[in-house]
């Protein structure tokens, strides 16, 4: 599933810290660091911000894929199944 974004300042981003797991694992091992933006809001540093393009490309190009690779392993590996005893 999707994230939401967060605006600030005109800024479209979403913070990586507040994805599922699975995708903030798949994040920090397959996107360039260098589109890891900090944001200064309230007072407050935001250092794991992606600006929110940056994240859907990353979704639809290599998080989607990933997962469909992983449902076809599955998908022929039950097909291949046999019962060892009949």
């Amino acid at each position: 599933m999707r994230a939401t974004s967060e605006n600030y300042k005109g800024i479209e981003y979403i913070r990586i810290s507040t994805l599922p797991v699975n995708q903030r694992k798949s994040i920090y091992k397959s996107i360039n660091h260098k589109l890891i933006i900090n944001i200064l809001k309230d007072n407050s540093m935001l250092n794991d911000c992606l600006q929110y393009e940056h994240y859907i490309m990353w979704y639809e190009n290599v998080y989607k894929t990933r997962a469909q690779e992983r449902l076809d392993e599955v998908a022929s590996g039950a097909a291949v199944l046999t019962l060892a005893f009949k």
